[in-house]
């Protein structure tokens, strides 16, 4: 089954992209992640994403389209990036949320992949 992890950050970790000194460590982990799940056969795709604050948030209303800057989650946890994995079922796509590095300080959500019939 395919899943998608989305990996949200405390901003305290987010903010270790920006840091010179910490950047090797905080991305060694990263790195180190994606290797495992390359590894076990599990991983099909992921990719950070900017911050948040370079986000645009788009609704329409009655036929009319707004755009605002964002986003403005209730949370603090900040969405920093995804991975579609492809594992056998929910535990296994669990336990690779378990081992993120995202979900020691912040959250990951592991939510399957709708696939319709046709598709490989």
């Amino acid at each position: 089954m395919k899943v998608m992890l989305l990996a949200s950050e405390a901003p305290e970790d987010f903010a270790l992209r920006d840091n010179k000194e910490k950047f090797d460590a905080y991305m060694g982990e990263w790195y180190a992640y994606g290797d495992a799940m390359t590894k076990e056969g599990v991983f099909i795709s992921g990719a950070p994403l900017e911050p948040p604050s370079s986000a645009t948030v788009v609704s329409v209303r009655n036929g009319v389209r707004k755009v605002e800057d964002g986003p403005f989650p209730d949370a603090k946890e900040q969405l920093g990036g995804f991975f579609i994995i492809d594992t056998a079922d929910m535990n296994a796509a669990a336990d690779w949320a378990a081992r993120c590095p995202a979900a020691k300080n912040g959250v990951v959500e592991a939510r399957p992949v709708m696939e319709y019939e046709g598709e490989e």
